[in-house]
């Protein structure tokens, strides 16, 4: 089971790093595919963000938790570590136990500290890539391979299923909007009206992981827990705490904005179109 679980996340740590490279610097790919995203969808994103920094109901960070872990243990795994499980618990703090490999213990604690904190702006720009180009049912699909496959080799807690299974749910019902699949649960006559409204929910939630990650950053932007990712981020680059804390806001709102590019059609980062 522990080779299966390696296996497991190597590729999907090695899946998302390939993807997030083609999107973020081989965008061309896709160009011409672009669809003019909804006004609604994009008061989604902002009222997802806010929200998520505002939220003081702590099971609704359960999501943003799970996608914090994940990042963890597949950075763990692309350094030649051993995840052995993730849990994540009611009260939303989760943990990843993990071995590393000797060599580059530095720089393996300062990616794998990292990767946990900015893992919902990753997947936040993903989202906003593929949604833009009309790829939803992809995003579907590969994210529901990941689930699944996370859900048999490494959750194992009652609440990591749980959030696990809502999930596949919820992807589930993106692809019968989305037409690729033929529909079981939705009707036929407004699947037009289903995507979009779907397509909402997909950014709003993904938006509100974004804004759970960000408060927690800000919370901890100057880490006095030494367990804490801020505090090993810092300490494996022989940063202060407050800088290495900081630097990972910056990495994590370069990121939102990248997203945010993709949605509103900008031509690059730096030329800034139409906000609303």
């Amino acid at each position: 089971m522990q080779f299966l679980r390696n296996i497991t996340w190597w590729l999907t740590g090695l899946s998302t790093l390939v993807v997030f490279t083609l999107v973020v610097l081989l965008s061309e790919i896709l160009a011409g595919q672009f669809w003019e995203v909804p006004r609604s969808a994009i008061i989604c994103v902002y009222a997802g963000i806010a929200l998520g920094f505002l939220n003081k109901v702590s099971i609704l960070r359960l999501g943003e938790t799970l996608v914090h872990e994940i990042g963890h243990a597949q950075m763990a795994a692309l350094t030649l570590g051993q995840v052995a499980f993730i849990r994540v618990e009611r009260d939303t703090s989760g943990v990843t136990y993990h071995s590393r490999r000797r060599g580059f213990g530095r720089l393996t604690t300062a990616v794998v500290s990292l990767f946990g904190p900015i893992s919902s702006s990753v997947v936040f720009v993903i989202t906003a890539r593929l949604v833009a180009s009309e790829l939803t049912a992809y995003w579907a699909i590969g994210l529901g391979i990941f689930v699944a496959l996370i859900l048999v080799t490494t959750i194992r807690n009652l609440w990591g299923w749980a959030t696990g299974i809502v999930l596949l749910g919820l992807l589930y019902i993106v692809l019968e909007a989305s037409g690729y699949i033929a529909p079981q649960l939705l009707g036929t006559t407004n699947l037009v009206t289903t995507n979009n409204l779907l397509v909402n929910v997909i950014l709003a939630v993904t938006a509100f992981n974004v804004g759970s990650a960000l408060k927690y950053s800000f919370q901890f932007r100057v880490p006095r827990n030494p367990n804490s990712d801020e505090y090993k981020f810092s300490k494996a680059l022989f940063l202060p705490g407050s800088l290495g804390g900081t630097l990972i806001i910056v990495i994590q709102l370069a990121l939102i904005w990248i997203g945010l590019g993709y949605l509103f059609g900008w031509a690059s980062v730096l030329e800034i179109g139409r906000i609303i």
